[in-house]
């Protein structure tokens, strides 16, 4: 159990930010480990700690859904509510009283009548002990803030426009199931007696698509923000480099192939300035296709986007990831020390024991990668060299690899 410590603790700290005390985490993710210990089977060909650590995260997702609030708020309705709080501390330290629902929504730009309807909601939400007395409960903020009864809740017309093209992007069976648990309100069996499918498929539905949002949202704000960037720049007549590029690849959250090249070249003219070395590594994952034909090309875009996650947490944080082709990363390894070697193995590990998981399906798909990598200043002082020199490696790697397997 000792030799896992690490394990458990590294888990139990991605909850740090949860509001419970490690301590009291990183006992759940013994818990958990215990569990993992009594229905191991090393017959299955799973490494102990990645079966572990599923068990280990789900212990301590556990705890904390037990441990959090009795009636559960949408997570839209949470966020705008931590606005609001946000702005009635500021709104009272400016002007040292409590302010009015009508101060609230110039503020945050909302109908006053939007804002007293929220400040309802918040006192549905709040659950009293028993034992305390009715008359040293203290005033609810909508008492603070106004008297007069609400009517209606509506969120604002620009976050709705955004959120329904976004949502207009998704499949049709995931822009229904989203509309009715999140505007509908009903429960997932209730979705899945409706729509005939199985409750197990609405959960993936969810799961998938609220991811799929997030990712849509976060691509339409970098977007927005490199177009601000492109204007700014034309006003004041600076030219950028990258104004005509994207940054960042929509699918993996990646950086792009063609910024990757243009940071090589930055980081190559700082490492000749310190006198360090810096290598770029590419890496080549097989298995995509068979989940493609296997189960469709959306879930060859969910394992794509996983696997750079994987990569990226495979690397330090110094280091550069993109994504340079189809099913290929490109890695600048900065700071190197001659022995990239040994951060590229610890990658290629990483990428093929990771599981990807398919709902409703009894197969676990496994990946394979292949490697290879160029340093500077040993093999090249450019960085389109060094590029097109882990190209070649790595084609050689390949044809060495099907050479071995016929």
């Amino acid at each position: 159990m000792l030799q896992f410590k690490q394990l458990v603790e590294s888990v139990a700290r991605r909850f740090a930010g949860s509001g419970e005390p490690i301590e009291d985490l990183t006992q759940e993710g013994y818990i958990g480990l215990l569990t993992a210990t009594d229905l191991y089977n090393a017959d299955k060909g799973v490494k102990f700690s990645t079966y572990a650590t599923h068990f280990i995260i789900g212990q301590i997702k556990h705890a904390l859904r037990d441990k959090g609030k009795i009636i559960k708020e949408p997570a839209w309705l949470q966020e705008l509510n931590h606005r609001v709080t946000r702005v009635i501390d500021a709104l009272y330290q400016e002007l040292g009283r409590q302010p009015t629902a009508g101060e609230i929504g110039n503020e945050m730009h909302l109908p006053e009548e939007t804002v007293r309807d929220l400040l309802t909601t918040r006192e549905v939400f709040k659950v009293s002990s028993l034992d305390v007395d009715p008359d040293e409960k203290s005033s609810s903020e909508l008492d603070k803030a106004c008297e007069e009864k609400c009517e209606s809740f509506q969120l604002p017309v620009e976050d709705k426009i955004v959120l329904e093209m976004a949502v207009n992007k998704l499949k049709i069976v995931e822009q229904k199931v989203i509309q009715e648990f999140y505007y509908t309100g009903l429960s997932q069996t209730e979705i899945a007696a409706k729509l005939g499918i199985s409750c197990n498929y609405v959960s993936h539905i969810l799961r998938n698509g609220t991811k799929k949002l997030r990712r849509i949202l976060t691509t339409d704000e970098i977007r927005e923000a490199q177009t601000q960037l492109q204007l700014a720049g034309r006003r004041s007549d600076v030219v950028l480099a990258n104004s005509k590029s994207e940054i960042v690849d929509g699918l993996t959250g990646a950086y792009t192939g063609e910024y990757l090249s243009s940071r090589l070249d930055e980081e190559l003219t700082r490492a000749a300035r310190e006198d360090s070395e810096t290598a770029f590594a590419i890496f080549s994952i097989d298995g995509l296709e068979r989940v493609c034909s296997q189960f469709g090309s959306m879930r060859r875009d969910d394992a794509l986007c996983d696997l750079s996650q994987v990569i990226k947490a495979s690397v330090r944080r110094c280091d550069v990831v993109g994504r340079i082709g189809d099913q290929e990363f490109g890695v600048i390894l900065l700071h190197t020390k001659r022995s990239p070697d040994r951060v590229c193995m610890r990658v290629k590990d990483a990428i093929e024991q990771w599981r990807f998981q398919i709902e409703n399906a009894d197969s676990v798909a496994a990946f394979s990668a292949e490697m290879a990598y160029s340093v500077s200043p040993d093999d090249a002082t450019t960085g389109s060299e060094l590029i097109r020199l882990a190209w070649q490696r790595l084609e050689l790697n390949r044809s060495k690899y099907e050479r071995k397997a016929a």
